[in-house]
């Protein structure tokens, strides 16, 4: 029987049996069962002669989660491959073992009734494979086949959409691919759009039409071995790949790769996943080529999910509208990881992955943590689980705003939650900050500074609670003192976390406008390290593209201390090194300076560049002007850019390495916490990793919630449960 809670299960017979029973239903769950917990006590038994089903109850509190969708299962697909199969190419296939779950319940229990598939009356032949035990569509609540169950259109997005009289809808769609055209199809969680990946004239219509310049595009492959062909894929990749939450998996790129050139643009690595649904699998079967599949909304904006608002939201920019009769409930993007190690390592945490629950050390009284404003999540944490939203967008803007507001009304309802406290960031101006004063029935209130946030989610995953150094490398966030913190060090001791050291602070000139033109704090750390008269010169001959005047209009406003804020961040740091190479001194997307200055570290080991470990009242700092100024010596001679950008790496490791290892020692730590969105760069990750295990120290980093601004809710969430819980 389902409750809110949890399954209860009324097992009758001999002890022994009852024990075995016990056994076998955790190691021969199904691959997309999760259990948090098994709790048992002896009840007197009722005679039960066979096995049912019961009606499922609401009450208890709502600690199960609604399962996250799972990806295609290969007895689906054999199913729907086979011409005698009454199921064949039906693009709604699903078992109790993949299919839509959290994109289509409305609450709980989790039952037909209450998900988007309660328009849907089962067919008789669908009700007996529900009905029956033995069967693997055994209580499979969006069960459905072509006689019963949702259905394919096709529309054009001409005025008012005009229905297109296909026989088969995907055929059409496929045809329309394979001649340049872009489609909207109504995906899993949201629309998507697609174009032929291998067609760069497409590929860049794409981008103009979504006005998505120059962020790299996921690409969907319609098997492994068509994968290969594009990336550079291992054993544990492929693990990843075929992993049920089906995410996409950033992977190196191949120098023959297929894909058209501005798929990833100048970036070396592909975002790479398969089919997961049945509508993908006949889509790629269909095309024979690989597909850019992107989000369905315009840049920044969240995913669009009903027909009638994909028709206005994506209508100047697909040629196709591919859709379905079955409502989507919850919007979901496509989840986006990292390899490290043999294991995921969690970029972007949505649809696969969502709702189910970070399992904690311990049970707490029921908080919520606010998130950040980039990257935006929440999480709620009930006993000893804590459940993350999905994905939800940067809340600059309205419509995120709106999608946030929505999904948390909906978590605290199916999750009954009630909590005593509530966490928001620092940041006075966060949208997430003047949300928490919406939040009624909550009796304390807890301001949490950013980097803070970023340790306690790596503790709260891990159940660390003991001594350790802590380093939160990051974009921005608001510090304590009322400047940008960016690059922080933390001594941990139980469950206090102290700040104890940072990069050394430098002048941050315009704010955002900074972050779009990294030109901009490369020349304040030009003049910081050179002087002003130096540091015009140097600019005059790194960066020809940028006019004199717009030059010496920054250069005065450094001078005045106009619209300029100290700041410590290693992010803004990572910009000005990338300009200062000559690699990107104007970025068309958040971290992309970064992200190609990485992507230039090609060679093997280049030297390191000075740099000074000194203190700052009472605080460790690493002085960063030598290796400022080295590194513009170094682009100014004309040094290889791969060696300038290894060098920087190499330099940066070893910097935290060192402040590390000196606090490590001075309270008797063996353990290292690794957090922030500068640690999604896998080239420092790998080299901080291997030198902290080369001094024999024990590395904690994210596997569960991503390492940027969207594992921040969890770190607020556990912070104020420990306080709550008196801690």
């Amino acid at each position: 029987m389902n409750t809110p809670g949890a399954v209860v299960i009324r097992a009758e017979g001999a002890l022994a049996a009852i024990s075995r029973f016990r056994t076998l239903l955790k190691k021969q769950a199904p691959r997309s069962a999760r259990m948090t917990r098994v709790c048992s006590k002896k009840v007197t038994p009722s005679g039960a002669s066979r096995f049912e089903i019961l009606q499922s109850r609401m009450e208890g509190i709502a600690l199960s989660t609604i399962p996250p969708d799972i990806a295609t299962c290969p007895a689906c697909i054999k199913e729907m491959s086979d011409p005698d199969d009454r199921r064949y190419r039906y693009p709604f296939t699903n078992c109790t073992n993949c299919g839509p779950r959290f994109t289509i319940v409305s609450s709980l229990p989790y039952d037909r009734e209450r998900t988007s598939m309660s328009a849907f009356k089962m067919c008789p032949a669908c009700r007996r494979e529900y009905a029956n035990p033995s069967d693997r569509r055994f209580h499979a609540e969006p069960n459905a086949c072509p006689k019963c169950g949702p259905r394919l259109s096709l529309f054009l997005p001409e005025g008012v959409p005009t229905p297109v009289l296909a026989r088969n809808p995907i055929d059409t769609a496929a045809a329309a691919l394979a001649k340049g055209k872009i489609v909207a199809l109504r995906g899993l969680g949201g629309f998507q759009l697609a174009a032929d990946a291998t067609n760069e004239e497409a590929v860049q219509e794409l981008r103009r039409r979504k006005g998505r310049e120059e962020k790299p595009f996921a690409v969907m492959f319609s098997n492994m071995a068509a994968a290969k062909t594009a990336a550079r894929i291992t054993k544990a990749d492929e693990a990843i790949l075929l992993d049920p939450c089906a995410a996409i998996l950033l992977c190196p790129s191949r120098a023959d790769s297929p894909l058209a050139p501005s798929v990833s643009l100048k970036l070396p690595t592909v975002g790479v996943f398969l089919p997961y649904t049945p509508m993908h699998r006949l889509l790629l079967s269909r095309v024979e080529r690989p597909l850019v599949m992107t989000s369905g909304n315009r840049t920044d904006e969240p995913i669009a999910i009903g027909n009638e608002e994909a028709f206005t939201r994506l209508g100047n920019i697909a040629d196709l509208f591919l859709l379905h009769d079955r409502e989507i409930i919850q919007r979901s993007d496509d989840s986006v990881v990292r390899r490290v190690g043999s294991s995921m390592y969690p970029i972007r945490r949505a649809r696969g992955f969502v709702p189910a629950p970070v399992s904690l050390s311990r049970s707490f009284p029921d908080v919520v943590g606010l998130g950040a404003d980039l990257k935006g999540t929440f999480c709620f944490i009930r006993e000893n689980a804590a459940y993350l939203s999905q994905h939800l967008g940067d809340l600059e803007l309205s419509p995120s705003r709106e999608f946030y507001e929505e999904t948390f009304q909906f978590f605290r309802k199916f999750l009954d939650a009630k909590p005593t406290a509530v966490c928001h960031d620092l940041h006075p101006a966060y949208f997430t900050t003047s949300f928490a004063a919406t939040i009624e029935g909550s009796d304390h209130f807890f301001a949490l500074q950013h980097h803070k946030a970023h340790i306690y989610s790596v503790m709260a995953e891990t159940g660390f609670s003991g001594k350790a150094v802590g380093a939160a490398f990051d974009g921005t966030g608001y510090g304590e003192d009322g400047t940008i913190w960016g690059g922080e060090f933390f001594t941990i001791e139980g469950d206090e976390v102290t700040r104890a050291g940072h990069l050394s602070k430098f002048p941050l000139p315009g704010g955002d406008a900074a972050i779009r033109e990294p030109w901009r704090t490369a020349l304040s750390l030009l003049r910081e390290t050179l002087g002003r008269t130096d540091a015009e010169k140097a600019a005059r001959n790194l960066f020809p593209d940028i006019p004199d005047k717009s030059l010496l209009l920054l250069l005065d406003a450094l001078d005045q201390n106009i619209n300029i804020v100290p700041t410590s961040s290693a992010g803004r740091l990572f910009d000005a090194a990338s300009a200062i190479a000559g690699v990107c001194t104007k970025a068309a997307f958040e971290g992309q300076a970064p992200m190609l200055f990485e992507a230039a570290a090609s060679q093997k080991f280049a030297g390191r560049y000075p740099f000074s470990i000194v203190h700052e009242n009472g605080l460790i700092a690493v002085d960063w002007k030598e290796l400022v100024a080295n590194l513009a010596s170094d682009a100014t001679t004309g040094k290889p850019l791969k060696a300038i950008a290894r060098r920087f790496h190499d330099t940066l490791a070893l910097a935290i390495l060192e402040v590390i290892s000196q606090l490590a020692e001075g309270i008797g730590a063996r353990h290292a916490i690794l957090s922030g969105g500068v640690f999604q760069n896998a080239t420092l990750l790998d080299m901080v990793l291997s030198g902290l295990r080369q001094k024999r120290m024990i590395p904690l980093i994210h596997r569960q919630v991503p390492t940027n601004d969207g594992g921040i809710s969890l770190g607020q969430a556990y912070f104020a449960a420990l306080r709550v819980a008196g801690r």
